[in-house]
């Protein structure tokens, strides 16, 4: 933290721009001088829509709602949508307790007496630049091309122009003084006229920005023309871009630098009682020499400076390209090991001396409201912190645990339009991020939500299949897959008999679907599908019909239907998924045999959904009969604790029924005893551990609360028809 808590909120959008980018090499030189922590907020993408202001991108600027800082710079000429200037507006107009200055362009949204604003002076650097060109180089025919002419940059500079004109004697000629956009377009336009003798040559042409200029040597360059040999030509605010235009253009640089560092010592005046006023003088610009003008006294000292800078960059961005990072992240199976693979890439970011993710503490958690609780962990493998916890208005609090940091970047970590946190990048020197940054933090935010829907059970069951044939969450056939398969399945085997085994999951409202079911049903039901595919043996086929419907279906089947049902219904109730279950009797079976070898898929998907239909008929009036609920839940705990042993006495009176009327009412409703399901639940556990274990049966016995094993395969040919050795051997040709 710095050695006296100042803390300066620098305000701004997509600042990787190179007008933004010097602006704040002052703000932190004279920053890190006055040992103020720096603190920039910025969008990434700063679109240019009016509907594109709410997007998650710029809801950065909600920070500044209540981010403790002790000053704000607002770097105002970054900001071109108007819907977000006035959002900003709304924010800082509530926050009285803290100054703020603005930095460029005035904004007609900001009232002057409370957001005070210092630039560049336009006029003067254009009448400087008009004054070299006369005095050193002898012009006296020079023309302009500006930007719109109703905007107030434009009138300034048009201002100066005529100063310089008037200064030294020369008339001002509106017709060469021409309206342009700021844009390449408008200086291509211009230069075809003169290309096209429509307009004569002037001596020299000045270009109120760089990119217009940069429109002029391109169209020039096209037709093969040399600009140099019939005109002069000037740009203005300085873009590194021009080493890819030719000839190199010579330009003027406005003194942005200068003006981030007035605007910090702007600040602390102003924060200082002692001080009554601040004089502010606006910084001289320089010019930067190129090849487009014979200006005399100028020297190349910043294409070397340019060049270097763009090789850097293009190296990183060549290291972005060849990256794995994309890949490593999907690959994380948890947030840990997300952290780690982002470490491995940070190099990828240049200069920059550490991230921190700061995530919402539920980020994860789709359709709720954002906690304001961050969890923050760097990404330096090798100065790993423990997390830090901060609410979002502490963000400030980061430059105690990263001692040294110069800049503070925060930027917002979004995937469509839900933000999940911030990524704050650090560096120890003046220095910005570039298009590399925001590629790889675009990564971050795609590898988090995959990472997130790893664990989002709704969102498999919503996803479309990979092919028309496979049901993309259960890996079964889909019912077009299904009615393939059961073709095949009929030309191979010519078999009369099919056996059928459906599995419906029903909701709430009797239908289940992605919207209505949680996610412990459709855990269930992926559970259900692994199950039922496992029961396919090698003839038979399983598919998911429906939302709610799985089937599988047998050419010749190796046990009836109900006991095949059974022992599905086994697996599955002792499932993880299904134990966690707490509306189990959402869960539908139906078993049937078709002795019609004519018999197609339709038909038996229409008998099994008339079936499904008349037993939900039923389900439903047994609900609304005394002591349903209670009764489900009394068969709940039978089933799921199959070795507990259940009081006949105990339960009725704690239903307060008598003995007789409650074995009445359960076997209406289940159609056996209290007790015979007591001991169809052991023998169901049983049939568990006959094809889940290698126990021997009289182990199996045991584990299933028999005292005596011969008692035990008794019971369970009673129950079953088999044998448990018998049962084994017949499950083990078809399970798996």
């Amino acid at each position: 933290m710095s050695q006296n808590g100042f803390h300066i909120c620098v305000i701004g959008a997509e600042v990787n721009n190179i007008e933004q980018r010097q602006i704040l090499n002052g703000i932190i030189e004279e920053g890190k001088k006055e040992n103020a922590d720096i603190i920039v907020i910025s969008n990434l993408y700063n679109h240019l829509e009016q509907e594109r202001a709410g997007c998650a991108d710029n809801k950065i600027y909600e920070l500044l709602s209540d981010i403790r800082a002790d000053a704000f710079i607002m770097l105002s000429e970054s900001f071109v949508n108007p819907a977000i200037r006035e959002r900003i507006h709304e924010l800082l107009i509530k926050r009285t307790d803290v100054p703020v200055i603005m930095v460029g362009t005035a904004l007609p949204e900001f009232e002057t007496e409370l957001f005070p604003c210092i630039s560049t002076s336009d006029k003067k650097d254009m009448e400087t630049i008009i004054d070299v060109l006369i005095e050193e180089n002898g012009f006296t025919d020079i023309s302009l091309l500006t930007g719109p002419f109703s905007l107030e940059p434009s009138k300034k500079r048009i201002e100066g122009y005529k100063n310089s004109l008037e200064k030294h004697g020369i008339p001002y000629d509106a017709s060469i003084v021409y309206e342009g956009d700021f844009w390449y377009n408008s200086g291509e336009k211009l230069a075809k006229r003169y290309i096209a003798n429509e307009i004569p040559y002037p001596q020299a042409l000045v270009c109120a920005n760089d990119y217009m200029a940069f429109g002029i040597l391109d169209a020039f360059a096209a037709a093969g023309i040399d600009i140099t040999e019939h005109m002069a030509l000037v740009g203005y605010e300085y873009i590194p871009e021009r080493s890819l235009h030719k000839p190199l253009l010579t330009t003027f640089q406005r003194n942005r630098k200068a003006l981030g560092a007035a605007a910090v010592d702007m600040l602390l005046k102003r924060l200082d009682i002692q001080e009554k006023e601040f004089l502010f003088e606006p910084p001289s610009g320089t010019f930067i020499a190129g090849q487009s003008c014979p200006c005399s006294n100028l020297y190349d000292d910043k294409l070397q400076e340019e060049l270097s800078f763009f090789r850097t960059q293009n190296q990183f961005a060549l290291w972005n390209l060849k990256s794995d990072m994309e890949s490593y992240l999907t690959e994380c199976k948890n947030y840990d090991e997300f952290i780690s693979a982002m470490g491995e890439e940070l190099f990828i970011v240049r200069n920059a001396k550490d991230v921190v993710l700061c995530l919402f503490e539920n980020w994860f958690r789709e359709g709720e409201n954002r906690s304001d609780t961050l969890i923050c962990r760097n990404i330096n493998k090798y100065a790993r912190c423990d997390d830090i916890v901060l609410k979002s208005s502490e963000l400030h609090v980061l430059a105690e645990h990263f001692k040294g940091t110069a800049v503070f970047y925060v930027n917002p970590v979004f995937f469509k339009e839900r933000l999940l946190g911030y990524c704050v990048l650090m560096y120890d020197t003046p220095d910005t991020y570039d298009n590399t940054y925001r590629h790889w933090l675009k990564s971050v935010s795609n590898g988090l939500e995959f990472l997130r829907l790893k664990t989002d059970i709704d969102f498999l069951m919503q996803c479309s299949t990979l092919s028309s044939a496979y049901d993309g969450l259960t890996g079964m056939f889909s019912k077009e897959g299904m009615r393939t398969a059961f073709q095949l399945m009929k030309n191979s085997e010519r078999t009369a008999e099919i056996t059928a085994i459906a599995l419906r999951f029903s909701g709430s409202s009797g239908v289940f679907t992605s919207e209505t079911a949680s996610k412990e049903m459709i855990s269930s039901m992926v559970a259900a599908a692994k199950i039922i595919r496992r029961f396919c043996g090698d003839k038979g086929i399983a598919g998911r019909l429906s939302e709610s419907e799985l089937l599988l279906i047998y050419p010749t089947a190796p046990l009836k239907a109900e006991l095949l049902i059974d022992a599905i219904y086994s697996e599955l109730l002792f499932s993880k998924e299904h134990s966690q279950m707490q509306n189990y009797d959402k869960f539908l079976f139906c078993g049937k045999l078709f002795r019609d070898s004519s018999t197609g898929l339709d038909t038996v998907i229409g008998d099994i959904s008339a079936y499904f239909n008349e037993v939900l008929v039923a389900q439903k009036e047994k609900t609304a009969l005394p002591h349903y609920k209670e009764l489900q839940n009394v068969r709940r705990e039978i089933e799921l604790f199959p070795l507990h042993k259940y009081s006949l006495n105990e339960i009725s009176s704690s239903l307060n029924l008598n003995n007789n009327y409650f074995n009445r009412i359960y076997k209406q409703f289940y159609g056996t005893t209290f007790n015979q399901d007591q001991i169809n639940s052991r023998i169901r556990f049983a049939k568990h551990l006959l094809l889940n274990t290698d126990l021997s049966i009289a182990d199996i016995a045991e584990k299933c609360d028999y005292t005596d094993s011969k008692y035990f395969i008794k019971q369970f040919s009673s129950v079953t028809g088999f044998s448990p050795k018998q049962y084994r051997t017949v499950m083990e040709y078809i399970y798996e």
